[in-house]
């Protein structure tokens, strides 16, 4: 499949290159790109491009094809049809795992063998173990409060681990430092157009899975957006005369900059907290503009809930429904009765949660 970067502000295009990895336009000051497709393709199949020379280049752990379950309490106490699609079902534990694949697969294809990426967990986590299976060398920056066992399952992969002081961004400062300073890639799974494609394949198992009868809201928790984008690409992509549901970014009071973005209020960094949901903690997401507009495109909202609400809502889903989430993951619950208070929501609609991530990986502190 052939196929360009194309950056997100002035729209030029360049050759694919995996150190090519934001605008270098002097107008754009770094500027993410996309990935956009440069040969017709009959999707008559409902299956995604994707970037690759030859789609058995593909690395396939198991990613993928998640279960789609209804959540019966849940749905009768907010009177709604609520669907939880079990992302942690995924072989780290994670959504990330679609992301790690199309990027690890790519960077293969180019015949890269070291790579420098930066992560809360989740992704790092996934990537480790994405390079492990394709005999990559990878070096993985944390930010040094890092949920202990998101961090262990790193260092079981085998990358080498760095941890970083100060906030989540401190961990992206220092590990473009260090890729420039050794000369090896910054795969970084919040820049990489590579990651993004691959998480279209959640949106591509939604549309297969409801067919003609589309959710009407999908609830991302969101720290950069990928699965907002790729989800939201899937659905532009298939050209299936389907609904695209509305599709909402959930963000931590405490740090919220998609929110922001989404208003249009300025986002101050300096103003920022501590909030125990780090796998969305990001506080310069690359994709801010991107994230804030698919919302707007599909006519949804962007949310901030309070970190008590998180954490009581990552008990409240595993005593009704089950379903141990990890914190992240919470927080899309944690915003649903605000959203039917503000009309956003009404009652009988259909809603979509991803459960991004495992609870093991992040479980609750000092519950009895």
């Amino acid at each position: 499949m052939k196929y360009k970067f194309q950056c997100l502000k002035c729209q030029n295009t360049f050759d694919p290159n995996p150190l090519l990895i934001t605008c270098n336009e002097t107008s754009c000051c770094n500027e993410v790109f996309e990935i956009v497709y440069t040969t017709n393709s009959n999707n008559a199949v409902l299956e995604p491009l994707i970037p690759l020379l030859d789609s058995v280049n593909l690395i396939n752990m198991g990613q993928g094809n998640t279960p789609i379950i209804k959540l019966n309490s849940l749905s009768k106490e907010f009177d709604l049809n609520i669907y939880a699609k079990l992302e942690y079902m995924n072989p780290t534990g994670s959504f990330k795992d679609r992301g790690s694949s199309m990027m690890i697969s790519a960077l293969k294809e180019f015949g890269i063998k070291e790579i420098v990426e930066d992560s809360s967990g989740n992704a790092g986590a996934s990537i480790s173990a994405y390079s492990a299976f394709s005999k990559l060398k990878s070096h993985i920056f944390v930010p040094e409060n890092a949920p202990k066992n998101k961090v262990a399952q790193i260092e079981l992969y085998g990358s080498k681990i760095y941890k970083i002081p100060g906030p989540r961004d401190n961990a992206t400062e220092s590990a473009i430092k260090f890729s420039k300073q050794n000369s090896l890639p910054y795969s970084s799974h919040n820049l990489s157009p590579y990651f993004i494609e691959g998480t279209k394949s959640f949106g591509y198992e939604v549309i297969n899975f409801f067919k003609n009868e589309q959710p009407n809201h999908i609830i991302f928790p969101v720290g950069n957006g990928s699965l907002l984008i790729g989800s939201y690409k899937a659905y532009k992509e298939a050209n299936q005369n389907i609904n695209i549901p509305k599709h909402h970014a959930i963000q931590s009071a405490n740090l919220s900059p998609i929110v922001f973005e989404y208003e249009k209020l300025k986002w101050n960094p300096e103003d920022w907290t501590p909030t125990i949901a780090n796998g969305i903690a990001i506080l310069n997401p690359p994709r801010v503009k991107q994230s804030a507009l698919v919302v707007s495109n599909t006519k949804g909202s962007a949310i901030s809930v309070t970190d008590e609400e998180i954490i009581d809502w990552q008990i409240q889903l595993a005593q009704k429904e089950g379903i141990f989430a990890e914190i992240t993951a919470s927080a899309t619950f944690a915003a649903i009765k605000k959203m039917q208070k503000n009309n956003i929501i009404k009652n009988k609609e259909s809603v979509l949660i991803p459960i991004t991530g495992f609870g093991l990986k992040d479980p609750p502190k000092n519950f009895n």
